[in-house]
């Protein structure tokens, strides 16, 4: 799973390290200001070391290691703690093994067998075992944490110290990618531990790295020796300081900052133009960016306020804002039609909105009462529809991006203001339900399952992609009823109904497509993911499979 929240052409995007690994996360966060790090350049040819911008939120890093926390710091996952296996996206889904080498289902898809990398140890030269594997998720289970990778199962078991076994009551096929994203903790470090409030300050982990320093400005991650899957790890020290937005680009240039994922924008003009040779970006597709309405709130509580203020919205105009090019808009569904169009229904293929419908705008708006005077949107007493959408005060191109929709909206007669918020305000905020609309990224999997679960499953109300507190019986039932399936015509079928509700209830308006933007520099490191060889996706906020699979691949450059 990706951790990484959070995600997208703008800020938001970073949220989620989370898948991912999720996203969630979703997720999935970048910036801050008041930078004081000096991180050192690597040095030319032979270099050891390697700076690079993790994404961190706000303007200092909380030493919170819990990999059981959704605020855990940038650096936890991939780095220190490692999941089972992933799936490549980019590559149609392909398996990726990691500490889990192969799984096999049995029993109509109520069991599982995974094999464990029987080289797999901890930072301390222990072994890693299934016995690991099946405390972490019982502790989870038990202890009530919210992972991402949180699944309902009936047993989990050790069949030996490399083979795990996992059965469910009903078939457990689209459960694969929380599966994969189970991330082990050693048993002997967390048993008694409370997993709600220890923040695991010197993490032992089996990820490649070891946390070296830390600082509340800056981590350094030094190479393990006894990494049981690569001997030699190359990048012997990351260094991964707060950098602030303004920051990002200057750095870049300069050669101090070697690897980043912020979106730079006219990133071809401003980075790669000036050193073509060594300056490189790429933002493949993962995931969407959408208009979240507060469903436990009026207005939005309103589906023909829902319809309205997606069909208000120029989603173009949107593509320009910061790389013209780099992304495209989304199909209704919430699905992106190049990268996920094996799983939309033929009926939605067309379910496209390019640019503002305003005259099918304010025919809904007049049947949720609203009608339009003086250039105003009003309601049966006079009072205009007034609203505010709230979004992290540090991210500068996620504020703009949030203007334009604003402007956008203000032309059906909505008076709409953006408010820069804290970053930890507005996640308190966001799980209370306390806000109008935001606007957030959500990220894709091997299958639809995840993707609807996290944003329109009730149990994540407020927690992951389901910012909205969305909350439907008919969803939850086939959010559920597509768990239990394997079958790729059933998968189809239920994610075609799933696909309809969002078209026609609008839990949340499908915007624009979100990269995994990442920009890097090639003088001192040579074997980055491209585009003709996607073996992983390129951000350094990803986490995870992902980025490990980056820092494990990269050699020093000759010459």
């Amino acid at each position: 799973m990706k951790r990484t929240h959070a995600t997208t052409p703008t800020s938001r995007s970073r949220t989620h390290g989370i898948r991912t690994g999720t996203l969630g996360a979703l997720a999935l966060a970048l910036a801050a200001t008041g930078c004081s790090a000096t991180p050192t350049a690597s040095g030319g040819a032979g270099a050891s070391s390697l700076t690079a911008n993790l994404g961190f939120s706000g303007t200092t890093i909380t030493r919170n290691f819990n990999p059981f926390s959704l605020t855990a710091s940038q650096g936890t996952f991939g780095f220190q703690y490692e999941a089972l296996f992933d799936f490549n996206i980019l590559k149609g889904g392909e398996f990726k093994p990691w500490l889990g080498t192969k799984y096999t289902w049995s029993d109509g898809g109520k069991k599982i067998t995974i094999d464990l990398d029987k080289r797999a140890n901890w930072s301390d030269g222990s072994k890693l075992t299934a016995a690991d594997v099946v405390f972490t998720m019982d502790y989870v289970r038990d202890n009530k944490l919210p992972p991402s990778w949180a699944f309902d199962y009936k047993k989990a078991t050790a069949a030996d110290d490399h083979t795990l076994e996992i059965t469910f009551d009903k078939p457990a096929y689209s459960k694969l990618d929380s599966i994969g994203g189970i991330t082990p903790v050693p048993k002997k470090e967390w048993q008694g531990r409370n997993g709600k409030t220890y923040t695991n300050p010197n993490p032992v982990g089996s990820g490649p790295y070891k946390l070296g320093q830390y600082s509340a400005q800056q981590l350094t991650f030094q190479a393990r020796a006894n990494y049981w899957k690569q001997k030699d790890i190359p990048v012997k020290t990351v260094k991964a300081p707060v950098i602030t937005q303004a920051a990002e680009v200057p750095k870049l240039l300069s050669g101090e900052l070697e690897w980043s994922g912020g979106v730079v924008p006219d990133v071809q003009k401003q980075y790669i133009s000036k050193d073509p040779k060594n300056h490189h970006a790429w933002y493949p597709t993962y995931g969407g960016q959408y208009m979240f309405f507060n469903h436990t709130k009026k207005p939005f509580t309103d589906v023909h306020v829902r319809r309205a203020l997606s069909l208000a919205v120029d989603r173009t105009q949107l593509l320009g804002i910061t790389n013209p090019g780099m992304f495209n808009t989304l199909n209704l569904t919430g699905l992106d039609s190049r990268t996920q169009g094996k799983w939309i229904d033929a009926k939605y293929k067309d379910a496209e909105q390019p640019k503002a419908e305003l005259a099918k705008s304010l025919a809904e708006f007049e049947k949720a009462g609203y009608t339009r005077k003086n250039g105003k949107l009003v309601d049966g007493s006079g009072k205009q529809l007034t609203f505010t959408i709230i979004e992290v005060s540090t991210w500068g191109d996620a504020v703009q991006f949030d203007k334009v929709v604003a402007s956008q909206l203000e032309k059906a007669g909505v008076n709409v203001s953006v408010k820069p918020t804290d970053a930890s305000q507005l996640d308190v905020k966001r799980k209370k339900g306390d806000f109008d609309v935001l606007i957030g990224g959500a990220v894709y999997y091997s299958t639809p399952y995840n993707y609807f679960k996290d944003m329109l499953w009730s149990g994540n109300a407020g927690v992951w992609t389901n910012y909205g507190h969305y909350k439907s019986k008919k969803a939850d039932a086939l959010i559920k009823e597509l768990g239990e399936t394997g079958d790729q015509a059933e998968i189809k079928r239920i994610s075609a109904e799933l696909e309809g509700m969002m078209v026609d209830d609008v839990p949340a308006a499908p915007l624009i497509t979100i990269g995994v933007s990442s920009e890097y520099n090639s003088k001192n490191w040579t074997g980055w993911p491209t585009a003709k060889n996607p073996y992983a996706q390129p951000a350094p906020w990803a986490g995870g499979i992902d980025s490990m699979s980056i820092l494990l691949n990269l050699r020093p450059a000759k010459g």
